[in-house]
């Protein structure tokens, strides 16, 4: 039983790693297959050559002129200023693979969520540091509470000298990040209203 769950996991694993299922290599519908991966963003030549990849196994040869027409169909569905915004907010890199007259609106979206992706990290860097020191206090405390006072009560203040600094730089971070997500809030609506 234990097997056959492993086995099942595997494949699961494996298929979601594909590019392209057996089905759509024998469906052959590459000008649909080309539009989904010109939506998602995808590399085109690598997005194809792993499509060539996973249908050699089925003996398919996949049309890349068919698969081209419908990925540069899909494409814009991609490159609008909102998916760059969110593609930012997630901290991947502008593959620049937007059409010229696209680019510029999707490359002000992308790095306005790249902002905000950074400044969400800032504030999450400053909350662990302040955790760190925090789990430091406890271990000291401990230590003093044993009767073992090997310059823990100078740790103690020097941590909490420093959890004070780091509040403060917290409530910094966090403005910085408010100011962000209302420009993202009006970047959204200027981009939805056109």
């Amino acid at each position: 039983m234990k097997a056959r769950v492993l086995t099942v996991a595997a494949m699961v694993v494996l298929t979601s790693c594909a590019s392209i299922s057996r089905e759509e290599c024998l469906q052959g519908d590459w000008h649909a297959i080309g539009l989904r991966d010109g939506a998602a963003g995808e590399r085109p030549d690598m997005q194809f050559e792993r499509h060539q990849r996973q249908c050699a196994k089925v003996d398919v040869t996949p049309d890349r002129t068919e698969w081209q027409h419908g990925y540069d169909q899909g494409l814009p569905r991609f490159c609008t200023p909102l998916s760059g915004l969110e593609q930012g907010q997630r901290g991947r890199i502008n593959r620049n693979l937007c059409p010229v007259e696209l680019a510029a609106r999707f490359d002000e979206g992308h790095a306005l969520g790249l902002r905000e992706h950074a400044q969400r990290a800032r504030v999450q860097n400053v909350l662990n540091e302040i955790s760190s020191l925090q789990d430091r206090n406890s271990a000291a405390l401990a230590a003093l509470a044993t009767g073992e006072d090997t310059g823990q009560r100078a740790a103690l203040r020097n941590n909490q000298s420093e959890i004070l600094h780091l509040r403060l730089e917290l409530g910094l971070e966090r403005a910085a990040l408010r100011r962000l997500e209302r420009e993202v809030a009006e970047f959204r609506a200027r981009a939805a209203g056109g």
